[in-house]
């Protein structure tokens, strides 16, 4: 017996060649993605992709030109490079994963037989040599299957010696944003600027409050107090607190965290007065992983349909 899909989703994008995520307003079972700039020019590319719910994560279904515009099917094989389901619906941590050995200090690379998915969020857990950075959530900015991961907002480079281990679990998203963010680094400026251990989704006009209440992490003075965030990149925020005669911030040494310190954080004025002053997004969606095996090359533009068979959206 059929059950009948609808389309629930449908988008272009101009790809840069690089693996992105779609979001879903419910799990889908049926998603197909069309390179538009290379269909019928008979390159050897892959000019359209599928994929089914049930297929392993990586897999997919492609159609390739070859010469004289023939059409090839080929499937990907699963941990290759197709399409991956994402559930962020769970609040469940991931297991605990204890197959990394090495944490980089001049690259932030993480060497692991397991990596994590790109873009994820883990929790680092047992860094040895590098214990400062135990129980901090990162973001994961890069993958090469099988053999390492990048955290890509560690400030490795400042950490005096490489952890060799290196466990995590993957951490979902919460329920709503923005939340509590770890700090990587404050600057010493009019403006003090912060540097967050993950993709932060703060917005330019929000209220945060710093909380550094270890004199081990050095800034002592900045603790507590409240700003505007005037300005953002993806892991920084600039604010209007002035911190240009404050003592400079610094991550205290692996034997000094081996004696137990608190983390310094950022949180949204809101978990401190009890008032919301900004919005909060749900983020409690589905999504598609694509890889680069079918996100077509840099500059092309690539159009997509997602079906479900969930009528409740």
């Amino acid at each position: 017996m059929s059950t009948p899909m609808a389309l629930i989703a449908q988008g272009s994008f101009i790809s840069d060649g690089a693996a992105r995520a779609l979001d879903f307003p419910c799990p889908i079972d049926y998603f197909v993605i069309t390179n538009r700039s290379l269909w019928g020019t008979a390159p050897t590319a892959v000019i359209e992709s599928r994929w089914h719910r049930g297929y392993a994560a990586g897999q997919a279904i492609t159609i390739s030109e070859g010469g004289a515009s023939a059409l090839t099917g080929t499937a990907i094989a699963a941990a290759g490079l197709g399409f991956t389901e994402i559930d962020r619906t769970t609040l469940t941590p991931g297991p605990l994963v204890a197959s990394g050995t090495v944490i980089a200090t001049a690259t932030s690379i993480v060497t692991d037989a397991a990596p994590p998915p790109l873009g994820s969020v883990v929790r680092m857990t047992n860094t040895t040599g590098m214990l400062q950075i135990g129980g901090l959530e990162f973001t994961v900015t890069a993958v090469t299957p099988a053999t390492n991961y990048t955290l890509g907002y560690l400030i490795a480079a400042g950490y005096a010696a490489a952890a060799t281990n290196a466990d995590y679990r993957v951490i979902p998203n919460p329920r709503y944003l923005p939340r509590r963010r770890w700090i990587q680094a404050i600057t010493v400026a009019a403006a003090a600027v912060i540097s967050t251990s993950v993709a932060h989704g703060y917005a330019v006009g929000a209220k945060i409050t710093v909380r550094n209440p270890d004199a081990n992490f050095g800034m002592p003075e900045i603790n507590g107090l409240t700003g505007t965030v005037t300005a953002v990149t993806v892991n920084t925020i600039t604010t209007d607190i002035n911190s240009a005669a404050f003592t400079a911030f610094a991550y205290p040494t692996s034997a000094i965290a081996a004696t137990g310190i608190t983390h310094p954080h950022v949180v949204p004025f809101g978990e401190v007065t009890t008032i919301v002053s900004e919005a909060t997004d749900n983020t409690q969606l589905s999504g598609l992983f694509l890889d680069t095996g079918v996100v077509g090359l840099n500059t092309n533009v690539m159009d997509w349909l997602a079906f479900s068979r969930d009528y409740t959206i």
